[in-house]
């Protein structure tokens, strides 16, 4: 089975809306004076407009709260799925262009331009426009997103947190970077509730981890196939079996490993250090390299504060063990295998957003 690179599997990993030029020019700007206006825009001075008066300049978001959004942002994996992907590969340091195209059973899916770039990307969405799309799937116009983009996991942010990622994601720089539309999906378009906004449990430490792994989506990837060879998310969350194949990283299959404390078929003898080692090193305790779609998280996961990286290891220590022994990877990087990018020098207001250092293709 072709990469779920559910990337939310892939990523995102934020704002998954397939808005094509034509889409953005249809949809209203945002709302003058809004608590949160989209940088780049004239929103806040669109009443002045053509009057010949002078335009009001937008009010800037607060540093702390952009600060929280990028951490956020790189934890959860926006720019996993969002990262900008041309005719070269991918450009890390256009944080969140959007162009990553990957052809699977269900339809071929394209990672959406979540800039605030009027023309192609979502710069007539407000604040409260990309909460709603990143916890429930819909976009300002009403429609449905594909259940690729994780919402179903978003939807247990809380509103800080969500105003936080929505707040960094409008004010990204611009990229002009159109994405063709994703169309025709053979996936679901679940329709979900109003958030509940249940508080972080911070006091557990099992369960602070267990909130933060649905927010990275671990089990997009993990998980065990159905009979239908999707992702059994209910039953079988963390059991693995997933296969993936990334053309432009190597050849062969990818099979995601069990993830359980089984201690012959999972990493029941991996200790928490470890676990957190390999979250922020992608690597194993046997020094072995962990290739694939993780590694486009490690530039993000690499900046885990210790103690959202220790609720981590805790929760993933603690998921009961399921005998399922997984099929032997088959994958050979492009060139000599190494570290993913450490996502250093980054474009983006509040540090580097994503994977990757600026460089042309990801490493090997």
């Amino acid at each position: 089975m072709k990469t779920r690179l559910v990337i939310g599997i892939l990523a995102t990993t934020l704002a998954v809306g397939c808005s094509t030029k034509k889409d953005a020019e249809n949809k209203a700007p945002p709302v003058a004076g809004s608590n949160t206006p989209t940088p780049g825009s004239n929103a806040a001075g669109s009443g002045a407009a053509g009057s010949g008066s002078a335009v009001a300049e937008a009010p800037k978001p607060d540093p702390a709260l952009m600060a929280r959004g990028g951490y956020l942002a790189k934890m959860y994996g926006c720019n996993v799925c969002h990262v900008y992907f041309g005719e070269k590969g991918p450009d890390f340091s256009k944080v969140g262009g959007g162009g990553l195209e990957l052809a699977e059973k269900f339809g071929t899916w394209r990672g959406p331009n979540i800039t605030p770039h009027k023309g192609s990307g979502i710069g007539n969405w407000k604040v409260e426009d990309i909460m709603a799309a990143i916890r429930e799937g819909v976009r300002p116009d009403g429609s449905k997103l594909y259940a690729l983009m994780p919402y179903p996991n978003y939807h247990r942010m809380t509103d800080d947190e969500a105003r936080a990622i929505a707040t960094f994601v409008a004010n990204l720089p611009e990229v002009d970077h159109a994405v063709a539309p994703n169309k025709d999906l053979k996936l679901p378009q679940i329709p979900m509730p109003k958030p509940e906004n249940k508080p972080i449990p911070v006091d557990d430490k099992v369960k602070h981890g267990e909130y933060m792994v649905t927010l990275m989506h671990c089990n997009n990837c993990h998980a065990k196939p159905g009979k239908d060879g999707m992702p059994d998310f209910v039953g079988k969350p963390f059991s693995g079996g997933m296969e993936f194949e990334i053309a432009f990283l190597g050849e062969g299959k990818l099979v995601a490993p069990n993830i359980t404390s089984d201690a012959e078929t999972g990493i029941g003898k991996w200790t928490e250090a470890d676990i957190a080692k390999s979250l922020k090193t992608m690597m194993r305790p046997d020094g072995t390299i962990i290739h694939g779609p993780m590694q486009f998280y490690q530039a993000g996961w690499a900046q885990l504060e210790d103690k959202d990286l220790e609720a981590i290891a805790a929760f993933i220590k603690s998921i009961p063990a399921d005998k399922n022994k997984v099929a032997k990877s088959t994958f050979k990087p492009k060139g000599p295998p190494g570290p993913p990018p450490t996502g250093a020098g980054s474009a983006s207001p509040a540090g580097p957003a994503g994977a990757g250092s600026g460089s042309a293709a990801p490493a090997k």
